[in-house]
């Protein structure tokens, strides 16, 4: 009777002094337009299953030192609610915003500069990397340019050049395009030839016909598609007019995760989610996965809810994130975008890793791939 009372009375004062920690999920859910294929559709759930699996981990041993940490999800295609859920949290002095949302709401958040950290943990947009310069916003998931330097790096070390670029003409393409180019500069790519799909047609009983006379003209070592929603690019598969492999948004893809990722104990991770929720793991997933385990580092090393705390910390040597992928992940200072290695899979293989042995930098080869601090138009 002694024990069992004495059990009661310490779970009473453990709970009385438990440190809650409050983190907020904002995903924006948007009208995608109209499917031209039969495309896998992504899980209506993806990112928000990661982050969930991320807390209840992180509270199964935060409970031994007398911290508790708190989801509070909000998943809305109305603005204005998320924007309030935003303000609102802030208000009762909370610290942590994890943010799954399109350019037009994180700009907005960014802008009203709430003494609050905002990862972005699904948002690729490079233009947030390299036009922002907010200490309080970081990036857990690669930018554009990230992933295409990584993938242009490897064409570079394949000696394959000369690309053929064809092109939807959505403003996902148009990001991709762009950061396409950027990589074929940097690293003496050439696109000797560059098309736009813009029938607004069915392809999938056309492509035998249709593609092989769309695909003629100058030669090439590969094709290159950006072709964000899947319309047209995965018909290019063996009905291209010379045969080429196929790289970009179909064929040899650039992602932060995918299921064929296992080393470094990642078999281990996806173990672990598909258990629970009868699924794979998702880029969506991890990234947001990769945001609450930044959260629960930061708060367990500085035992601090302080914005700027946890910041210096973040920002500081101190840091390093163990996540899957072989070594410590650190932040860009310049940028808060999170250093992290580009898989470039096929939907069955992982076929590299970049970035690739040979390109070379001062402080790490991490910063071969994205933003350097020289092209920031900003400064903080």
């Amino acid at each position: 009777m002694k024990k069992i009372l004495l059990f009661i009375l310490f779970s009473i004062y453990t709970y009385a002094n438990t440190q809650n920690i409050n983190i907020l999920y904002l995903e924006q859910v948007i009208k995608k337009p109209p499917a031209l294929s039969n495309i896998i559709e992504e899980p209506k759930d993806s990112g928000l299953r990661g982050l969930e699996m991320a807390i209840i981990n992180a509270n199964k041993s935060a409970r031994f030192f007398n911290k508790k940490y708190n989801l509070f999800s909000i998943v809305s295609k109305d603005k204005k609610e998320l924007i309030q859920a935003f303000e609102k949290f802030v208000k009762e002095k909370n610290s942590f915003v994890i943010l799954n949302v399109q350019d037009d709401l994180l700009t907005q958040i960014n802008n009203m500069n709430k003494n609050v950290i905002l990862i972005n943990s699904t948002n690729q947009n490079t233009y947030f990397r390299q036009n922002v310069c907010n200490d309080n916003l970081l990036h857990t998931t690669p930018s554009n340019a990230m992933l295409y330097d990584g993938l242009v790096q490897f064409l570079i070390k394949r000696n394959w050049k000369e690309w053929f670029l064809i092109k939807g003409n959505k403003e996902e393409d148009k990001k991709i395009v762009a950061a396409i180019k950027r990589a074929a500069k940097r690293f003496g790519g050439k696109i000797v030839q560059e098309k736009a799909w813009s029938f607004d047609t069915d392809i999938r009983r056309k492509a035998q016909s249709e593609m092989p006379s769309f695909t003629q003209g100058e030669d090439h070592d590969v094709v290159l598609v950006a072709d964000y929603y899947n319309d047209f690019g995965e018909f290019l598969y063996f009905n291209t007019w010379r045969p080429r492999p196929i790289a970009g948004t179909s064929g040899m893809t650039p992602t932060p995760w995918h299921k064929v990722v296992e080393a470094w104990g990642a078999a281990q991770l996806h173990s672990r989610f598909e258990k629970k929720y009868k699924r794979w793991m998702t880029a969506k997933d991890y990234t947001t996965w990769l945001a609450a385990q930044i959260v629960v580092n930061a708060v367990n090393k500085t035992n601090s809810l302080d914005v700027k705390t946890n910041l210096d910390y973040l920002y500081s040597k101190d840091f390093g994130l163990g996540a899957y992928m072989g070594r410590p992940l650190t932040f860009r200072p310049f940028n808060g975008q999170l250093r992290t290695p580009i898989p470039l899979i096929h939907p069955k293989a992982l076929v590299s890793t970049s970035p690739q042995l040979g390109f070379l930098h001062q402080i790490t080869d991490l910063d071969t791939l994205g933003i350097a601090k020289y092209e920031m138009k900003c400064k903080k």
